[in-house]
This record gives structure tokens, C-alpha cells and sequence, in this order.
């Protein structure tokens, strides 16, 4: 694993990243982590993680991270640092986190973290699942959910996680994506339960079940976090902006698979609901968390900034007319209110329109 970790590096990766919650990155240990980590921190580089806990166990979580960057000489990035809505976290656990966060800065670790733009989120379906379920594989947990025994040990062992789903808080969650249930994507398990005939449980369960080996690729939205929490994330000066998708269309392929906002919209939002909306941020201060931020933070030299000698790439906007467009309900649609796109210089989108340009390159650090 380190050989590989020092190969992705020589072929230009910024560093490591971990799902410490998610399989099966919960099955690594917190020492083979720092000599995977070390092998980033020799070659300059980043270690970013989904920490392995965000409720009760925050505050052990964020101090493994900051144990981990600080042995391995790396630079840090939290992904997410945030706490989900009744999920047990401890009193003022996010404000205690983000301290922990700024006395590790004050001692001389590179450490920041980021959010995301909406109060829902994408999760993991098999995140909620206990260890004992996963221990042999995806085939295997997928052959022992037809045992109604295992699934009445697992009502009460699936306590993890979206801590939410176990208190019965099923209007939350919502199946983003699932090849062999398209009818079902973008509903909340409540729906799901009314259109199957099924309780809660046993849909999700079905629904595991029915893709075997490629349950760990099933993701849902869930209602995560309030609006006050979300606004906090936002401002805090540590906390860049980003958007927990990836690259989605309108059309063909992508525009089945992605059921969510976030791909369409996420920055769109931070612009529209928490600066013309909300004043979270000033409009300066929300371009610069997206821009210049991230890439000084990566090393992206000559990206993220307005400046003669950088690359060209700039976006134009009438901010009193952007709109998401884009919604939970309805998710397949480009924001408008962008006119004008140049990426490297070159016009790909004019007017609104996709120029048929394809002027993109590999961002690589210096």
C-alpha cells in the first residue's frame, strides 16, 4: 500500500484521502493510516478525510486526524467537519472540534476543512451497517440480509452513521441512485415504503440485497444538518467551500445517475441562498472560499486568482438573477444567471450555451 501510495504520488496525486466512516475505510487502523500518510507527508503532500466519527465520537475522531497529520509531517484537510442533526454529538461538539482544529494551527500543523452548500447531503447506503455484516464482503452480506434473523439483529445493531435512520427518522433519508430500482430514485424511504407494501427496514434491506456486490456504490441524501449549523460551517474562516458531487449533465448517462442538487447547483447555492439570501458572506469573501482558497491550498499555481501571467479562467454572472434552477424534487437542470465561461482562455460557455469547447486540463500541483 505505500508502494502505491508512492507511485499515485509520482503520477502527480496531491496526496490520500480516507472515508474513515464508510467501508471499508472503518477497518483501518489509526497506525496503518499514519505509515500510509507518512509515505504523503515525505513527498509534500495532503492527507484529507472524512473523520471516522461526527456524533458522539467527534471529538476522538478529530483527535485521531490531528494525531495522524501531526506524525506523518503532512499537510491536513478535514472533509466535512461538520455534525449531523440528533445524532448524539456532544454539547457544543462542532465548536469544540473547530478549537481543537485551531490549537493544532497555533502548534504548527497545516490543518483546514471545508463544507458543502446545502442542509442534505449525500451518504452512503452500507454506512449504516455493523462491522459483523461486512466483515466477509459484499456477496456475502448480501446472501445473509435474505436471513430474517440477521435482519432483526440488524433493527438494533445499525445504530451508526446516520445515527437518525436507528431513531426512525425515515423522511430524512431519500435513495439517490439505484440500477435495479429506478423507479424509487429521488423518493424518501417513507415513499418507499408505501409504493412496496414493506416497512422501512426491510425496503432498505431489499434494496441492499438486490445489488449484491455493488451495494458500496449506492448512495442516499439525507436532511443532515440545520440551518444555523450550516451557516457557522460557512462563515468560519477555516472552512472552504465545496460541493460533495461529482461531474453530472443534463442528458445521456449522468443525467440518470446523479439525483441530487449538489452536481447541478452546489456553488450556484452558496451564492444565491447564503450570500444574496441569507448574507452569510459577502460576495468577495464566498468567490474567494471558492477560488483562490482551494487553490492555494493544493498548490495550484497560477489557478484561483485575477491576476496577469494566471490562467484564464473566469466565469461571469448577473448574481440578482442566478437561480438554482436545479432542486431535491427536481435535480436534472443547469443553474442559469451564468453568462459567460472561459476555461484556459478559451469561451465554453457563451451567452449561456455550451460552445462545443473543450479547453480543460489536469490541474497538477506547482
Amino acid at each position: 500500500m505505500e508502494r502505491m501510495v508512492d507511485e499515485a504520488m509520482d503520477a502527480g496525486a496531491l496526496g490520500l484521502s480516507t472515508g474513515l466512516e464508510y467501508s471499508y475505510g472503518r477497518f483501518a487502523a489509526t497506525a496503518e493510516l499514519e505509515r500510509l500518510v507518512r509515505t504523503v507527508g515525505r513527498r509534500g503532500g495532503w492527507y484529507a478525510s472524512h473523520i471516522r466519527n461526527r456524533d458522539s465520537g467527534l471529538l476522538d475522531a478529530v483527535g485521531e486526524f490531528l494525531a495522524v497529520v501531526a506524525a506523518a509531517g503532512a499537510s491536513g484537510q478535514i472533509s466535512h467537519l461538520n455534525v449531523r442533526h440528533d445524532t448524539g454529538a456532544p454539547r457544543d461538539g462542532w465548536r469544540r472540534a473547530v478549537a481543537m482544529m485551531g490549537e493544532a494551527r497555533d502548534a504548527g500543523l497545516d490543518v483546514e476543512a471545508d463544507t458543502t452548500p446545502f442542509e442534505a447531503g449525500i451518504g452512503m447506503m452500507i454506512g449504516i451497517l455493523p462491522d459483523w455484516l461486512l466483515d466477509d464482503g459484499p456477496v456475502e452480506a448480501a446472501r445473509r440480509l435474505a436471513d430474517p434473523a440477521v435482519r432483526r439483529r440488524l433493527r438494533g445493531d445499525c445504530d451508526r452513521y446516520w445515527r437518525f435512520i436507528h431513531k426512525g427518522q425515515w423522511h430524512r433519508v431519500r435513495l439517490e441512485s439505484s440500477p435495479q430500482f429506478p423507479e424509487l430514485a429521488g423518493r424518501t424511504f417513507v415513499e418507499i415504503a408505501d409504493v412496496l407494501g414493506r416497512d422501512e427496514w426491510d425496503c432498505y434491506f431489499d434494496i441492499l440485497a438486490a445489488v449484491g456486490d455493488q451495494m458500496a456504490n449506492l448512495t442516499v441524501v439525507g436532511d443532515l444538518f440545520t440551518g444555523a449549523h450550516l451557516a457557522e460551517m460557512v462563515a468560519h474562516p477555516l472552512f472552504g467551500l465545496g460541493v460533495d458531487s461529482y461531474t453530472s449533465s443534463v442528458e445521456g448517462p449522468l443525467a440518470s445517475t446523479v439525483t441530487n442538487p449538489l452536481a447541478y447547483c452546489g456553488h450556484v447555492h452558496y451564492l444565491t441562498h447564503h450570500v444574496r439570501d441569507r448574507g452569510t458572506l459577502t460576495l468577495e469573501e464566498a468567490v474567494r472560499k471558492m477560488t483562490s482558497m482551494p487553490a492555494r491550498r493544493f498548490g495550484l499555481r497560477g489557478r484561483g486568482v485575477l491576476e496577469v501571467g494566471a490562467y484564464a479562467d473566469l466565469a461571469t454572472l448577473d448574481l440578482d438573477a442566478l437561480d438554482d434552477v436545479s432542486t431535491f424534487d427536481r435535480p436534472v437542470a443547469y443553474a442559469r444567471g451564468v453568462d459567460t465561461v472561459l476555461v484556459n482562455g478559451a469561451v465554453v460557455v457563451d451567452e449561456g450555451r455550451h460552445t462545443g469547447a473543450r479547453n480543460g486540463r489536469v490541474l497538477t500541483r506547482g
